[in-house]
């Protein structure tokens, strides 16, 4: 059972450098990051959450004295920025800690699921590296997303299950292993029931039916656990945020529809690299999948049975199947950023990968080689994004610049309407608009809280307002109608306040009118 010498002589020192290029290729960029260059208003919507827990607000009112609340994101990720938040830590440094605390959860979560499968420790250590290489995993990352978390978090969950086909099927503590690991996961976002669905489905193909019961039992029981806890500390809360954004508007049935616009083959289009991994991953499933129903062939049990790599043949199908699929129906749902969806699939192809390696002699040398080459390839496209950051420089919002925007927030007599959170937490001030988005979706389902803002507006109730595009542009146009506050509101904006300033390219400052200005 030795290995062919391709794969003895090749992944060693190829495994070698391309982890090594990937560590330096994401500390490159990670320092690239530091002037702020991913910062969104998305960063400041998960630091304005953190932000109100540590002012011992768990999830604000939809409308309340606060301003406009609602969101869809889960907790997790905002509690640990809130706990630094409350322990003395900057805005800016306890998004980036709480995301490198995200990125060794992922690469450590990896690590776990190549071990696991029985990978030599060159592997180990090409997945963990590897597993930060990918540039829509570094972007999440800096950007101050909670992805990479949940992803890192359903990865550790996986390592748990896979022993699941390995042990006899009395007791299985590790049954309550996986589902304590895929429940914080769940804590961090939703979409991340697709892993724990996808294991629950293998078991039971795999003839472990009692196994899958006990599993699927003790997710509910974690789901609803974790539900009960964020509801009760929300004060009854958390749900009726989440069920006034969940869908952004639409619907269950209109977001199935939406999958036949394509969003997930249009991503992978303008990615060549997402391209390639999704063909050599369904290349590897294929040659794993046609040597082994060899094998059925010859022993009908087999298909159902753990080999090399740790598991059944079911367990990487079901998974790749499962959060292929989930990840084109996210991408389904408006308003949602295509890159950052794409982390937890490109965790599980490199788990589905890695487990090719190992379950077949034959795939070994090849797809260990295949691993090594992906990873040097992410790791060449961060070196010229890194690039075009360095040559970027001289545009970026400077420290001046940001400070004089966050100095007008912290001086204003009255609150601020500000399309990013991020300036009023950069000012010590609880943003009014949580998040502009969801502000829109709740306007079309609740006019109470449209006729409220528009009051608000029209009083010209805010010190300023400062927005990301400017709304009298065609691309302004459009983003305002069809993304933040909506066209409506926005014209009311531009009726009650006239423009001041544009210090940076997503910042245009409006002051109100005199009273006799129209």
């Amino acid at each position: 059972m030795g290995e062919t010498t391709l794969s003895r002589w090749v992944p060693v020192p190829l495994a070698a450098a391309a982890a090594a290029l990937a560590c330096l290729a994401f500390a490159s960029h990670a320092w690239q990051a530091l002037s702020g260059a991913y910062l969104s208003h998305v960063s400041g919507i998960w630091l304005a959450l953190g932000s109100d827990l540590s002012a011992g607000v768990f999830y604000r009112e939809i409308a309340g004295p606060m301003g406009y609340g609602g969101t869809r994101y889960f907790p997790l990720f905002f509690t640990i920025i809130g706990g630094l938040l409350r322990v003395g830590v900057p805005p800016l440094a306890a998004g980036a800690t709480a995301s490198a605390i995200a990125a060794a959860v992922l690469a450590t979560g990896l690590a776990r699921v190549v071990s696991a499968m029985g990978a030599p420790r060159r592997l180990v250590w090409l997945a963990a590296a590897g597993a930060l290489a990918p540039y829509f995993i570094q972007q999440t990352l800096f950007e101050v997303r909670a992805d990479v978390l949940a992803a890192g978090l359903n990865l550790w969950g996986l390592s748990a299950a896979i022993p699941l086909w390995r042990t006899p099927s009395g007791a299985r503590p590790q049954v309550w292993t996986a589902v304590a690991w895929f429940t914080l996961a769940l804590s961090a976002k939703v979409t991340s029931l697709a892993v724990p669905g996808c294991v629950a489905v293998a078991l039971v193909l795999s003839g472990q039916a009692r196994t899958a019961f006990r599993f699927s039992a003790g997710m509910a029981l974690g789901a609803l656990g974790f539900l009960g806890v964020v509801e009760a500390a929300s004060a009854g809360r958390a749900i009726p945020s989440w069920r006034a954004c969940m869908f952004a508007g639409t619907s269950e049935g209109q977001m199935f529809l939406r999958l036949f616009d394509g969003d997930f083959i249009v991503l992978a289009r303008y990615s060549h690299l997402l391209t390639a991994l999704l063909g050599l991953t369904c290349l590897a499933l294929a040659g794993a999948v046609a040597l082994r129903w060899r094998d059925r062939m010859r022993e009908p049990s087999s298909m159902a049975h753990p080999a090399a790599g740790g598991t059944s043949l079911w367990l990487p199908v079901v998974l790749f199947a499962g959060v292929s699929a989930s990840t084109a129906l996210t991408l389904s749902s408006p308003g949602t950023v295509p890159s950052n969806q794409m982390v937890e699939w490109l965790g599980i192809s490199f788990a589905v990968l890695a487990w090719a390696a190992c379950a077949r002699r034959e795939l070994r040398g090849i797809v260990s080689i295949v691993l090594a080459a992906v990873v040097i390839w992410m790791s060449a496209q961060d070196f010229v994004r890194v690039s075009q950051l360095w040559q970027m420089r001289s545009s970026r919002t400077s420290l001046a610049v940001r400070q004089q925007v966050v100095d007008l927030v912290a001086k204003a007599a009255s609150p601020v309407l500000s399309e990013s959170a991020l300036w009023p937490v950069l000012a010590g001030q609880q943003p009014f608009v949580l998040d502009p988005f969801a502000l829109r979706v709740m306007m079309i389902s609740r006019p109470d809280i449209a006729r409220d803002f528009e009051s608000k507006i029209e009083a010209r109730f805010f010190s300023s307002v400062i927005l990301q595009v400017d709304p009298t542009s065609v691309r302004g146009r459009g983003y305002y109608e069809h993304v933040h506050f909506g066209w409506p509101m926005t014209t009311r904006i531009l009726a009650n306040y006239r423009f001041h300033s544009h210090p940076a390219e997503d910042v245009w400052i409006y002051l109100p009118k005199a009273p006799n200005e129209h």
